[in-house]
């Protein structure tokens, strides 16, 4: 698994990060953050808390990724 950060321009994701291209061609998945909210630095344990959640909610979508 891989994360960056980049902008969306119509419907494509501009990232400066040249890394990606080992993962050219991938399905990926994508989460648009809403920069209107104030977001808060947290704890290492609160992130990887709620990357849990995360990925347990979207377990369907992983699956049909690795198909």
């Amino acid at each position: 698994m891989f994360a960056t950060t980049g902008i969306i321009q119509g419907n494509t994701v501009l990232t400066n990060d040249y890394s990606l291209e080992q993962y050219n061609g991938r399905k990926a998945i994508i989460t648009v953050l809403d920069e209107e909210k104030q977001f808060d630095i947290i704890s290492d344990e609160k992130l990887f808390a709620v990357s849990n959640a995360l990925i347990s909610q979207n377990m369907e979508a992983y699956k049909e990724l690795a198909k």
